[in-house]
């Protein structure tokens, strides 16, 4: 075997350890978590003030429905406040009470780290302008981070646009297998992200100035800060309280997303390769093998490519994780009756552009490319939008305090 055939099966080696040791762990994961029951609703120590922050950068038809939602949170001292970047304009008067927070920051952490001086509450609950919360998210929220190890307590999103598509019906049940293995982790007290889309946090735990860690300027800026919680002993709790989040409506609005998730993961785990080091082995794994997770659908492409070399190897292997991932979807699916079927036809494709995906992002990892942050696009955006540029859409009806 001459040094190329040699080289191209290491790869081939790497690739197949990726997608099957990557692809175990989640299964087993979302196995375990299928066996336990939802946790019991728990009723809050007390009633601290909350408040909501939503950090819209550029203004979005969505932010009305979520202000709406808030405006309905059966929370008494709940205070809403919109942390908003220079291209959206200034809410009209009308509807709901709502604080603006003016800032002049381009990215998300910027935004957030601007927006945390500027409230008082004990507790923010962290939102997209597209979250859309249910009437009692705070009670089911505040319970648990009132433990004194918990920094972050995050819940269980949903497709709020399941319907409008099978790629959305897709990653709604994507979602669904997200909820079922982080409910195993929270059981087993390893490693959980601070989701910036519906999240409680203690501001205290995020605020310079109360000897609590800022967000850095980063791709991945949740998971990036809760390894660095992660690292003083601090962990992020799960709770059952939903959300509904809007799943991109193209496959390109889906890769872009994807594309800074997986190098903002890659990018994290890196950057706090030191404090991962120090963790007991068993969480210092698990951290590794959830944000290297992305890795196991780039494996699956990688072997297809060198299929041609090895058939009789290969193939077989190939059509078995194949018929994984569809058994996968077709179980997930067994809820959605009629769109079932193209649930089932799309697993495939979805799993190779998903690795397609991550390969990209792990050689803009590996070669130092920039990959900038953009806002995903939204339903009515006309397009996907920088944090620099303005834009014209009607901003939400609220009364405004500054």
């Amino acid at each position: 075997m001459d040094l190329l055939h040699l080289g191209l099966a290491a790869v081939g080696w790497l690739a197949g350890a990726a997608l099957f040791g990557l692809t175990a762990y989640s299964l087993a994961l979302f196995a375990y978590g299928r066996t336990l029951p939802d946790p019991p609703p728990l009723e809050p120590g007390g009633t601290p003030a909350v408040t909501a922050l939503v950090a819209s950068l550029v203004s979005s038809p969505a932010l009305d429905e979520t202000l709406r939602r808030l405006a309905e949170v059966d929370y008494p001292p709940l205070e809403v406040a919109l942390a908003l970047g220079e291209a959206a304009p200034t809410p009209s008067p009308g509807g709901g009470s709502v604080r603006v927070l003016p800032i002049a920051g381009k990215g998300k952490a910027q935004a957030l780290n601007a927006a945390v001086g500027g409230v008082r509450s004990p507790y923010l609950l962290l939102l997209d302008e597209d979250s859309l919360v249910d009437s009692d998210c705070v009670r089911r929220l505040l319970p648990f981070a009132e433990d004194p190890g918990t920094w972050a307590v995050v819940g269980v999103p949903y497709a709020s646009n399941a319907g409008a598509g099978a790629l959305q019906r897709t990653l709604g049940l994507e979602a669904e297998a997200w909820a079922r293995t982080a409910r195993a982790k929270d059981r087993l007290g390893l490693f959980l992200p601070a989701t910036g889309f519906f999240s409680l946090v203690s501001r205290a735990a995020v605020d310079p100035d109360a000897g609590g860690l800022a967000w850095n300027d980063a791709l991945a800026e949740d998971a990036d800060l809760s390894l660095r919680q992660l690292a003083r002993g601090k962990r992020v709790r799960l709770s059952p309280a939903r959300v509904g989040i809007e799943a991109p409506g193209t496959l390109g609005a889906l890769a872009g997303q994807r594309l800074r998730w997986y190098k903002g993961m890659l990018d994290a785990l890196w950057t706090n390769r030191g404090a991962v080091a120090r963790l007991r082995p068993a969480l210092a794994a698990d951290v590794a093998l959830s944000l290297l997770a992305p890795l196991a659908p780039a494996g699956f492409v990688v072997l297809a490519l060198l299929s041609p070399l090895w058939p009789s190897a290969l193939v077989p292997v190939l059509l078995g994780v194949a018929l994984v991932y569809a058994a996968s979807a077709w179980a997930s699916a067994s809820k959605l009756g009629r769109g079932r079927g193209r649930v089932l036809l799309l697993s495939i494709p979805y799993a190779l552009v998903q690795g397609g995906v991550a390969l990209g992002a792990l050689g803009a990892f590996l070669f130092h490319v920039r990959v900038g942050w953009r806002r995903t696009e939204k339903a009515g955006d006309g397009g996907s939008q920088p944090t620099n540029q303005p834009t014209s859409q009607p901003a939400a009806q609220t009364r405004i305090h500054t």
